[in-house]
């Protein structure tokens, strides 16, 4: 009888083993989906801190072509416009590239036309880099295009926090 007690107690002890060899098992397949789970967020708030950073890099750009447009002409004002155009174009790439949402909406704003038949490369590149000029109606165009640019932004927000 005491055999058979010890092969019964070996059987347990082994089925216990196994019970906790499967529940190490499955509590170490969900802790790698948790981490995974983790580092898909990170990534994904790295991600979005990046494309805000870059939204906001754009409304510095603008607000600094708005304040050059309003320099007396010259041949650094131009070079100044020019560069900050292509900064433009530059930042409207990193951000399609971390988004093709936002990025869509941002190369809207930049080539849209307004009523005038006006957009942000034309206004820059042309009118303020060539021309020097700037008026009410050209004022008026930034600043609906900045308040544009402030729409988008708050729609990343409200994306981010949803």
């Amino acid at each position: 009888m005491t055999e058979i007690d010890l092969n019964w107690i070996s059987a347990i002890s082994t089925a216990c083993a196994m019970v906790a060899s499967v529940a190490a098992s499955i509590t170490a397949i969900l802790t790698y989906k948790f981490h995974r789970s983790l580092e898909k967020k990170k990534l994904s708030l790295l991600k979005e801190e990046v494309l805000l950073k870059n939204i906001q890099s754009l409304i510095v750009i603008f607000a600094n072509i708005r304040a050059k447009a309003k320099e007396d002409y010259s041949v650094e004002r131009r070079e100044e416009l020019k560069s900050l155009s292509q900064e433009i174009n530059y930042t409207v790439i990193i951000i399609a590239s971390l988004s093709s949402d936002i990025g869509t909406q941002i190369e809207l704003w930049r080539v849209s036309k307004d009523s005038n038949g006006n957009n942000i490369p034309y206004v820059v590149n042309y009118i303020f880099g060539n021309l020097g000029t700037i008026g009410n109606n050209y004022d008026d165009f930034l600043c609906k295009k900045s308040i544009e640019l402030r729409e988008i932004q708050n729609y990343l927000f409200k994306k981010i926090n949803a």
